[in-house]
């Protein structure tokens, strides 16, 4: 009988990790690997900016999951509503699925209930970044307020890339004297976990833009009636509102052994050197859902990176082999804002004995110029052209 090995989530975790497996494992281990997901295609979310923004068409986004077969890895379109570890059942609206080993990384949950984000545009998913796109082609002046009101979200370097773009934006379409942009951000500074050289040269941008930014804000709700953003110790205006939800637990998870409390709420629990789960030996989790617990940001790099490491993880059980996972020691991070682009590299070290990955006060530039966002561009395509 082949190994099961079932990954849930076709996004850059799951993908990654089934690419990997079946590079290492086929023709060499009995084993059979399935991929779940809730659409046919894989999507590399940092181009949800560029389609918000109109420089790309959704299809230069998007891989159809379909092309892992030319691996070997089996494709079943379906949504997860259930894990039971316990039983090695995965439930979905098309049936169940058994596995001997599950990999999963399901992304994070969108909440646009909480502070009644849900009145504001967006660019977290497809239909958001189209509405986004329609939103900012009619738009000839007012408020533009970018709320952001918890600290945990997807891609943490947005907001701050996103009221930059914008300017830029404005500018190119000569309404930017007739344009306010306001930032809202719970912290105190901008883009303050890469360190003061990335504070400071997003504070000289903000100045030279004309970019408000209200930070270590306490955020309240969302009047939409009134049009203003209400805080603890203020109100702010705005014409076109957009919104940066907060990251939450995927709904499969809910209610399972694979979950713990943290101060930042509730995630996976794993091992920080292979995302395996800290209960289970056959479940691995490196998802977002996974990367507030072992001090991770909730973002691509490290997605990727812990992706491998189980990967690695579980190829090595099936071929007996000794294996490093070879984990993140390092983290790239590519900003645009606007009339030019910035790198930065993040030193990544892990603690093993407090299962923590330390890396906020290692952060560097390493470019500062207009290059940046063609090398920014270069990034993205080149990660999705090598994704299957």
């Amino acid at each position: 009988m082949p190994k099961k090995i079932l990954v849930l989530g076709g996004g850059v975790g799951g993908v990654v990790a089934a690419k990997r497996m079946a590079e290492r494992l086929r023709g060499r281990v009995d084993a059979e690997i399935t991929i779940i997901n809730d659409t046919d295609y894989y999507l590399l979310p940092p181009l949800l900016v560029n389609i918000a923004l109109g420089d790309i068409e959704p299809s230069a986004a998007q891989l159809p999951l379909s092309l892992l077969g030319k691996r070997g890895v089996k494709f079943v379109k379906a949504k997860v509503t259930k894990i039971d570890p316990d039983n090695r059942v995965v439930e979905t609206d098309q049936g169940k699925f058994n596995y001997d080993y599950l990999l999963a990384s399901l992304g994070v949950d969108f909440d646009f209930q909480s502070y009644n984000l849900g009145v504001g545009y967006h660019n977290f998913t497809l239909e958001g970044a189209l509405k986004l796109k329609e939103a900012l082609r009619s738009f000839s002046g007012g408020r533009v307020v970018l709320f952001t009101p918890e600290p945990i979200y997807r891609c943490g370097v947005y907001p701050f890339e996103m009221v930059s773009q914008l300017d830029t934006i404005f500018r190119k379409r000569g309404i930017r004297d007739r344009v306010e942009i306001t930032l809202i951000h719970p912290f105190e500074r901008p883009i303050q976990p890469l360190g003061p050289e990335a504070v400071k040269i997003t504070e000289e941008t903000f100045a030279r833009k004309g970019i408000r930014y209200i930070g270590g804000a306490k955020p309240v709700t969302v009047d939409d009636k009134e049009k203003v953003v209400v805080l603890s110790n203020d109100k702010v205006k705005y014409d076109l509102l957009i919104v940066v939800p907060p990251a939450r637990l995927p709904k499969p998870f809910e209610g399972t052994p694979l979950v713990a409390d943290t101060p930042m709420g509730k995630w996976t629990a794993v091992n920080v050197y292979t995302g395996r789960s800290l209960k289970y030996d056959d479940v691995y989790l490196p998802g977002e859902h996974s990367m507030p617990y072992i001090g991770l940001p909730t973002a691509g790099v490290p997605v990727h990176f812990t992706a491998l490491a189980s990967a690695a993880a579980i190829s090595g059980e099936l071929l007996g082999e000794p294996v490093d996972p070879a984990q993140i020691t390092a983290m790239a991070c590519a900003l645009d804002y606007g009339d030019f682009g910035m790198m930065f590299n993040c030193d990544v070290k892990l603690d093993l004995n407090n299962n923590k990955a330390m890396w906020i006060g290692s952060c560097y530039s390493i470019l500062t110029s207009p290059l940046g966002r063609l090398i920014k561009d270069l990034f993205y395509k080149t990660w999705l052209a090598t994704t299957m």
